[in-house]
């Protein structure tokens, strides 16, 4: 993540977590990597919020290696994003290259660094995108597939002319050996027709709809 700022909305992060954990893994944890060097009041704030909300396993590292970094990533089911400001962001880079899905917020340049690959979500609704986030998690398939979108769009950004700024911001990610995909269990929604939950969410809930994949909408997650 690079830095616990508020731009970043750390808070949705936090609450979007406890809607998922709640609803649908209790299991889960929320791993929230970064330094808080002057942001230490912010920082207090988002503990306090972890407080009042009741949840537990939300981990704040601080800051970490480079090395450290790759370790984060290499155990992560999902890179979830937030930030409402933002310019070229390198972790959702860094995420593609780890191949890690991502879900973020259609947000300032946000959109432009995914290139269309991942998923973005529109309104920062904790019960929708905690939905979202179990879809992602949860199939197998759709995950394959939001995989292989940022794989390409991680290939598009490498055939520019970027002068090295690019691979040099990622460089530290790319000197760790990539690691699969991490495969989950089948849960409550594999229990269905592939077709069926897509017209489902299409109907009772168009947002997490619009933020699926064009293709995805199209084939029924289809792969």
């Amino acid at each position: 993540m690079g830095r616990i700022i508020p731009n970043k909305r750390i808070e949705y992060l936090i609450r979007f977590f406890a809607d998922y954990k709640t609803r649908y893994n209790p299991r889960s944890r929320l791993l929230i990597v970064g330094s808080s060097v002057q942001f230490e009041r912010y920082l207090i704030m988002l503990h306090h919020l972890v407080a009042r909300l009741g949840v537990t396993d939300v981990h704040f590292t601080g800051h970490v290696s480079n090395e450290e970094l790759t370790a984060y990533y290499d155990v992560a089911d999902l890179f979830l994003c937030a930030s409402e400001h933002e310019g070229f962001c390198v972790p959702l880079v860094e995420a593609f290259y780890k191949r890690i899905p991502v879900l973020a917020w259609a947000k300032a340049a946000v959109p432009g660094t995914m290139d269309g690959a991942g998923i973005l979500y529109e309104r920062a609704d904790p019960e929708e995108v905690a939905m979202l986030l179990d879809l992602v998690v949860g199939d197998a398939a759709l995950q394959e597939q939001v995989l292989r979108s940022q794989d390409a769009a991680l290939a598009r950004m490498r055939a520019r002319d970027f002068s090295g700024t690019l691979l040099s911001q990622v460089r530290r990610v790319q000197a760790a050996p990539r690691t699969p995909a991490h495969r989950v269990t089948p849960d409550f929604w594999q229990q269905f027709d592939t077709t069926e939950r897509i017209a489902e969410l299409q109907l009772m809930r168009p947002a997490i709809y619009r933020a699926l994949p064009t293709a995805t909408r199209a084939s029924g997650m289809s792969v």
